[in-house]
């Protein structure tokens, strides 16, 4: 007895196939963002060119929120050590964002001044600036009373 194959069955194998696939290189691809630390990202600026990345590292005192090309933006300067980075943040920042609270963020590097960087203080104001349009808080078990004071990058206590 021959079997006739169905080409509807056929048809639907390969789709399910082809879904799996994309699904899995779009996860690949995520994953394979190199995470760097303020200092490193900064020093690696040149050879990261235009490749995404994603950075950690504390937001300081003095963010400027207004809008870039109708979009949401926050602009602030990110820390870690003594190394600072100006940041354009895209699109509504997360939850719990809020200077002296570690961030994860996915972007870019991008030559030039960010806008609204004047109303920054202690701004790195170096020619570059990370463009991002993902952020992620790092959060844990040690939180701040409304009185405590955040430390700035640099400064000893």
């Amino acid at each position: 007895m021959v079997r006739k194959r169905r080409p509807g069955a056929l048809l639907l194998l390969l789709g399910v196939v082809a879904a799996v696939v994309f699904v899995l290189l779009r996860s690949l691809g995520d994953a394979s963002l190199f995470f760097y630390e303020v200092p490193e990202a900064v020093e690696l600026r040149s050879e990261l060119g235009d490749d995404r990345f994603r950075v950690v590292g504390t937001p300081q005192p003095g963010l400027v929120e207004g809008e870039l090309g109708g979009e949401a933006a926050v602009v602030f300067t990110l820390c870690a050590g003594d190394v600072l980075a100006d940041v354009v943040h895209l699109g509504d920042p997360a939850e719990l964002f809020q200077p002296g609270v570690p961030v994860v963020l996915q972007g870019t590097w991008r030559a030039g001044r960010p806008p609204s960087l004047t109303g920054l203080d202690g701004a790195a104001d170096d020619g570059w600036f990370l463009r991002t349009d993902h952020m992620v808080v790092k959060h844990d078990n040690d939180y701040r009373s409304d009185g405590a004071q955040l430390t700035l990058c640099g400064t000893v206590d």
